[in-house]
């Protein structure tokens, strides 16, 4: 309250952002929100390690996926669908448990339980809002941040289209980041091992951080504190059917994929390639690194050399905001590049991605021919999206180099 963050203008601005939000998150439907909901709806039935039992039972249940995700975000997901299940009842159930894509957008109840379902990723959307205020000093770029957040259509899309979960881990990271800010470095190191618990991408940042620590205790320290919450949170679980699920299924693994064949079954990973020559680069010529640009720079990296989930895309989003507002200079240019990057999925060869979201109005989308199926007609949408990405690449490199050039935090 001192800071006056619930001031009157603020408030206004917030209304209209939650309504936007409400709006969005009932009349946009991607089937991952009913797939992992029904996942998570276990728990409320007493079922603990949610690994085993989906592969133990895959023949008897109507969806068949493997939960992807990490232990926490089964219990966040679930534990919450049990306190919201008696305000929608059976019909929930019922809902997440119906395997027919035409009957399962046509129920009449659909829009109420999309806005259900998606409201904790508003509560962490608007937390978010309210944390970017903690960055800045000036009340006017307090203001821009707060504004930009609530009101770019970039995580509008990424949040409640494709109803993306990583915000959880997206929320804890930018706590680390506020907290190694102010120097508080066991506190950040605590934040970035509870976002790991929701999806392992900031482990891989710990050698920075490591760097970074000033002495041999801090080092030690940045390493075991967010690995041992990890630890903590998953040996419970640990089993193969885990492991395969979860550990090392294809939306954790794929974060660098194969680059440069060498033989012999071997590739040059060449995001991993970079970040490694960043790494020496920094511990021979003892840089006094800053680790926020850094972050950045790790992140463009990751999406410049790899297949990226679109739901990736929300881990740099507010980092970028951060950026834009402290130096207007680069608002276009990182703009340009949220196109570019928001562009490449959208063209994937997968109806879910786009015509579908829209199915709840009508099945008649189903007839619509996907933007990759309309490239097809007169050009190779692969190669399309082969040169986005490498426009994208471009850009990144770029704005990365700007980025290392700034040693003040």
């Amino acid at each position: 309250m001192k800071e006056g963050i619930f001031k009157k203008g603020r408030l206004k601005i917030l209304f209209l952002a939650i309504v936007l939000r409400l709006l969005v998150s009932g009349f946009l439907y991607h089937p991952d929100i009913k797939t992992f909901n029904f996942q998570s709806s276990f728990l409320k039935k007493g079922v603990v390690n949610i690994y085993p039992y989906l592969i133990e039972n895959r023949m008897s249940l109507p969806l068949k996926e493997e939960f992807v995700y990490f232990p926490l975000s089964y219990f966040v997901v679930g534990g919450y669908q049990a306190i919201v299940s008696p305000l929608l009842g059976q019909g929930l159930d019922n809902w997440l448990a119906n395997a027919d894509s035409v009957t399962s957008v046509t129920d009449p109840n659909i829009f109420w339980y999309l806005i259900f379902l998606k409201f904790p990723l508003l509560v962490v959307d608007i937390a978010i809002a309210f944390l970017l205020l903690k960055f800045f000093k000036d009340e006017k770029d307090k203001e821009k941040a707060f504004t930009f957040w609530l009101f770019n259509p970039f995580t509008i899309i990424l949040i409640y289209a494709f109803s993306n979960i990583d915000i959880y881990s997206v929320f804890l990271t930018l706590v680390a980041f506020l907290f190694l800010k102010r120097k508080k470095l066991l506190s950040a190191l605590v934040f970035l091992g509870l976002a790991a618990c929701f999806k392992a991408y900031p482990l891989i940042f710990l050698p920075f951080i490591f760097l970074k620590a000033k002495n041999t205790k801090q080092k030690i320290l940045s390493v075991l504190i967010p690995l041992f919450i990890l630890f903590l949170t998953i040996v419970p679980f640990w089993s193969t059917a885990f492991v395969q699920s979860a550990l090392v299924s294809g939306l954790t693994t794929r974060i660098f994929n194969p680059g440069i064949l060498v033989g012999f079954g071997e590739s040059i990973m060449m995001g991993l390639l970079i970040l490694s020559a960043l790494f020496f680069s920094v511990w021979l010529h003892k840089k006094d690194i800053n680790l926020f640009n850094y972050w950045v720079v790790f992140l463009l990296i990751i999406f410049s050399f790899s297949h990226f989930h679109i739901s990736w895309l929300l881990w740099i989003a507010p980092f970028l905001l951060i950026l834009i507002v402290k130096n207007s200079k680069l608002t276009w240019p990182v703009v340009l590049l949220c196109m570019l990057a928001l562009a490449i999925p959208l063209l994937y060869e997968d109806r879910n991605m786009t015509i579908s979201l829209f199915r709840i109005y009508t099945t008649w989308y189903d007839l619509l021919p996907t933007p990759f199926a309309v490239m097809e007609k007169f050009y190779d949408p692969y190669n399309f999206q082969s040169i986005l990405h490498t426009l994208f690449a471009g850009g990144a490199g770029v704005i990365s180099y700007k980025l290392l050039s700034e040693k003040k935090d």
